[in-house]
């Protein structure tokens, strides 16, 4: 039987925290209810889970592979001239784009299955056992978006080597299932969730938070259908609403970094985007045109806090120059220096203010108010009942978007008087609310850009330009799924082609489910 210090030599690190003193990892995974054969702790297992799911503690390759270096740049908030940069001009790197899968399921998919594997049935872990199963759907419902269908039902359990691959059709109705009943199933008069909970942190309403983040979590997925089945989407969106959604930003559901731990314990896109910022003494990235445009043109007071100039570090809205996706530095036809505007050197754009985003102790945020007050902005508009009409709910997912920056650095703080201004300039239009709603939800998740590129192909909105680049291109259309890896052709061959058989090619083209065309 493995001891409590092997499971401390895989992370090797304490685990991230809220408060700034940093605790001990044993007291963070302490099993306050009892303890299980040591090779089977329930609360390290959560713990695991989800830090791997903001990216792998040792390697965070997707992280930088698929969040980053696709998701970022297709959905124009990030730019960059490197070669290797792909999702710039939508290049093919299989490696790249089959990242996520690959880390995933001996990751994220392995700790969660673990957990409620240990947890399920016995008493002393009720709630444990169901905020497992909320944070197995956290986790699918990314690789189901990014791959279409996927080992689900089979994943992580030891039932085979060679799992089937699920319809993303079938694992939508299963996590909704998953939700509906855990949510119900949590109960604050039993067991505590305790420390290891890294996203509400051994909280005394832990319980009643995680309701509350199953059923937001209900909202997304609900409306992730609104194309492809659009009264379904209605049914459990509402039903989500009736459960109880997050009310403000306390409920944010969010993990604070640990620089303590070093590699392990950082924030996975800080780690990679502050290095990025300083790369070859010139950046591997900037903030794209399309977003600083956004900001700009709309008097945004996100702007004063997100972008400076790389040279000159100037952080005057006015000043701020996005740098156009789709050039490179070696092409005379798509050479950076023949782009309309530019500012004379590369350095001249805007990039990351890294004092608020790139903190390496620095928030990742999974599901927030912002987020789902918008949904639900979008719902409302649609007739669906919500508690509240559409003005309402972009009201709030508005605010707190812009309020949700003090999460990030307390130096961001927006004040109510520039959010009323804001808001007064660029009030609710119903005869431009999918437009408006989800322009403002692509916005508000910056740095989750693989939920910025999920929503992003479920309304096209906002509406991108996109890239025209010579050689590899993908057509010049914007990727709508990520790649299987090349290795499940041969060790899961006749899952990998009945998968591809029913869902269409391992390509960029070809769309998962519920892109409905």
């Amino acid at each position: 039987m493995k001891s409590i210090s092997k499971y401390i030599a895989l992370l090797a690190v304490p685990a991230v925290l809220l408060t700034s003193c940093t605790k001990k990892f044993e007291e963070l995974n302490k099993d306050t209810n009892r303890v299980l054969p040591e090779n089977n702790i329930p609360i390290y297992n959560l713990t695991r889970a989800e830090l791997e799911y903001t990216g792998n503690h040792d390697f965070s390759f997707e992280t930088w592979r698929v969040n980053i270096i696709y998701c970022s740049l297709m959905t124009q908030q990030l730019s960059s001239t490197t070669g290797w940069y792909s999702g710039d001009k939508y290049s093919r790197n299989d490696g790249f784009a089959s990242s996520y899968f690959t880390m995933a399921y001996g990751n994220q998919v392995k700790y969660i299955a673990d957990l409620i594997k240990n947890t399920k049935d016995k008493a002393i872990y009720a709630n444990l056992y169901q905020v497992g199963r909320i944070a197995r759907v956290l986790i699918f419902q990314r690789l189901t978006d990014l791959y279409g269908s996927i080992p689900y039902s089979q994943a992580g359990t030891g039932e085979s080597n060679t799992p089937v691959y699920d319809p993303q059709q079938q694992i939508y109705a299963d996590m909704l299932k998953e939700l509906d009943e855990a949510a119900k199933a949590l109960d604050p008069s039993k067991d505590k969730i305790g420390t290891g909970d890294l996203i509400y942190r051994g909280a005394d309403n832990s319980v009643v938070q995680w309701k509350k983040l199953a059923y937001s979590l209900m909202v997304r997925i609900g409306m992730r259908l609104s194309k492809i089945a659009p009264d379904q989407a209605k049914t459990w969106v509402e039903k989500g609403v009736a459960g109880g959604t997050f009310t403000s930003n306390d409920d944010n559901a969010y993990i604070i970094h640990d620089v303590s731990g070093g590699r392990n314990t950082v924030n996975r896109n800080s780690n990679i985007l502050s290095g990025e910022w300083d790369a070859i003494g010139k950046g591997n990235v900037y903030l794209s045109k399309t977003l600083v445009d956004f900001l700009k043109s709309n008097n945004d007071p996100r702007l004063q806090y997100l972008a400076q100039i790389r040279s000159s570090g100037v952080k005057t809205p006015a000043a701020q120059i996005g740098m156009p996706n789709g050039y490179d530095e070696n092409n005379a036809a798509n050479d950076i220096k023949n782009a309309p505007g530019f500012p004379g050197n590369i350095t001249n754009y805007s990039t990351i203010q890294k004092d608020v985003w790139l903190k390496l102790n620095g928030p990742t945020f999974l599901v927030t108010y912002a987020q789902t007050e918008l949904l639900l902005a979008e719902a409302a508009q649609k007739g669906w009942n919500v508690n509240g009409d559409a003005a309402s709910h972009y009201k709030n997912g508005v605010t707190g978007a812009m309020k949700q920056l003090a999460q990030y650095d307390q130096s961001a703080a927006i004040s109510d008087g520039d959010i009323n201004a804001y808001l007064s300039a660029h009030p609710y239009n119903a005869g431009t609310a999918l437009e408006q709603i989800n322009t403002q939800y692509w916005a508000t998740c910056f740095l989750d850009w693989y939920e910025a590129w999920s929503n992003w192909r479920r309304t096209d909105y906002p509406k991108l330009t996109p890239v025209v680049y010579p050689g590899d291109n993908n057509g010049g259309q914007i990727p709508r799924r990520m790649l299987y890896p090349s290795t499940e052709a041969s060790s899961n061959a006749t899952n990998y082609q009945d998968a591809i058989g029913k869902q269409g090619a391992n390509n960029f083209a070809t769309r998962v489910w519920w892109d409905k065309q």
